[in-house]
């Protein structure tokens, strides 16, 4: 094998081992990447819109809430419809939302605990949605910033988080395959079980 190896044209490894490289980048690009970005983008567009349709249903509501005779929020109630009608933007509302908020445009009399409860489950709503957003900015403020010295003790201390994650994940599989190799049987099921309930409680939390 070393003989055969020697006899290879360096020029040749050397174009096999970029041409390699070069797949294995695109790969990862579209594999990853690519998907990556795609779905940041529809997250941004689903995001944005959801938090201007809640906005404005919750505005509705608290008019109506402020104006419960009938003929005061007849109007608001009306728009409300509309607007649930309108470009499918009852799709940006869950199920128990949508319920509530067509039952209060629908109703002659206005229930005003039903209202309150709706505005309530809206502002929990719109604040995880913001808490969100809030997340993001925070990130661009720690870790960009105007000031070149700041900026790249930003990019520094980001990018030694990344190795240290990366590096922690190393280890702890070294771990696992180290002793899955060398334990006894009831070991190896039992790091099999341990690695599924860690899976999932990762998983859990990448979901939150």
């Amino acid at each position: 094998m070393v003989e055969y190896l020697k006899k290879i044209d360096p020029n040749i490894a050397i174009f096999v081992g970029t041409t390699l490289i070069a797949f294995i980048s695109w790969l990862i690009k579209s594999l990853i990447e690519k998907p990556l970005i795609e779905s940041k983008s529809t997250f941004n567009k689903f995001f944005d819109k959801r938090i201007e349709i809640l906005t404005e249903i919750k505005v509705k509501l608290s008019f109506i809430l402020y104006f419960p005779r009938d003929d005061g929020s007849k109007e608001f109630k009306e728009q409300l419809q509309s607007l649930l009608i309108k470009d499918g933007k009852s799709c940006y509302l869950n199920k128990e939302t949508l319920d509530s908020v067509i039952r209060i445009s629908i109703e002659p009399s206005t229930n005003k605990e039903l209202v309150t409860r709706v505005i309530g489950e809206i502002d929990e709503d719109l604040y995880g949605q913001i808490h969100k957003v809030k997340d993001e900015i925070d990130f661009y403020k720690n870790y960009s910033n105007f000031n070149p010295f700041k900026r790249f003790i930003g990019f520094a201390l980001l990018s030694f988080q990344y190795l240290l994650s990366f590096l922690i994940v190393i280890s702890i599989v070294a771990i696992f395959f180290f002793l899955f190799i060398t334990g006894s049987i009831f070991s190896k099921i039992a790091l099999i079980l341990l690695m599924i309930v860690i899976l999932y409680l990762i998983n859990k939390w990448m979901k939150k």
